[in-house]
């Protein structure tokens, strides 16, 4: 098996750092022979770090057209979280605060930058929250009305934080927020909060949009960890 360059990282970027703007106005890598002959490498420690590109999906490849770079989806954040956490560097309690300070600067910059159709779909997320009959379904909506709101901030390296800690805190959490949706009082106080949240959002107004963020993180703190202690059910952990 042929072995790895040790400076991978460095390849990589070294690798990005050569492409050129293809006529349709992607980002395209040299093909293999350019890459040998311009980092002075075996085509076999090229195609390796290739691999590694695509792995990581930093890369698209298309047979006959070449090698196009791409954004991925954030999953080496949600790894270097995942991993965080099964070493103890972290704890769930770390990854709600961080949420919570994030999300409440996420509110305002949506509540200044959305577009109509985005407050649009907020309305019809948040509706989901309030009236879906289904668990699972009421918390997928919960879930993307939050990342509906990253986006609304309009910024693309808040969404990629935000995608990477949302979908870690989405896995350990899930028996916290099933319960809590089995839980009358704290259905309706956070379907409750998130009412008040598309309305602050409507206003345009920051402060505001950032006091309806706030209520909220309260309101599922003291209701869900009640939930919990009343059903003594532990905190479920990654799998």
């Amino acid at each position: 098996m042929s072995q790895i360059d040790p400076n991978l990282l460095d390849r990589l970027k070294e690798f990005v750092s050569v492409s050129e703007l293809s006529k349709d106005g992607r980002l395209k890598l040299p093909p293999e022979r350019a890459l040998c002959e311009h980092f002075d490498m075996h085509r076999t420690s090229v195609r390796n770090v290739l691999s590694v590109l695509q792995s990581l999906g930093f890369i698209e490849r298309k047979q006959g057209s070449g090698t196009f770079l791409k954004m991925p989806e954030p999953v080496f954040i949600q790894l270097y979280f995942e991993l965080a956490l099964k070493l103890n560097y972290i704890s769930v309690d770390h990854l709600e605060t961080a949420r919570e300070m994030f999300e409440k600067e996420i509110v305002q910059a949506a509540a200044v930058n959305h577009q109509a159709h985005e407050l649009a779909r907020l309305e019809v997320l948040c509706g989901k929250i309030i009236h879906s009959t289904d668990v699972l379904d009421g918390i997928q909506a919960d879930y993307e009305f939050h990342e509906l709101l990253a986006v609304m901030a309009k910024n693309p390296a808040v969404l990629i934080i935000f995608q990477g800690l949302s979908s870690v805190l989405k896995k350990v959490l899930h028996q916290r927020r099933v319960l809590a949706r089995q839980s009358k009082e704290a259905q309706m106080k956070t379907n409750e909060t998130h009412i008040a949240i598309v309305d602050a959002v409507k206003t345009r107004d920051r402060e505001l949009a950032r006091q309806a963020m706030h209520d909220h993180f309260e309101t599922w703190n003291e209701h869900t960890l009640r939930t919990f202690k009343e059903m003594r059910a532990p905190i479920e952990l990654l799998d």
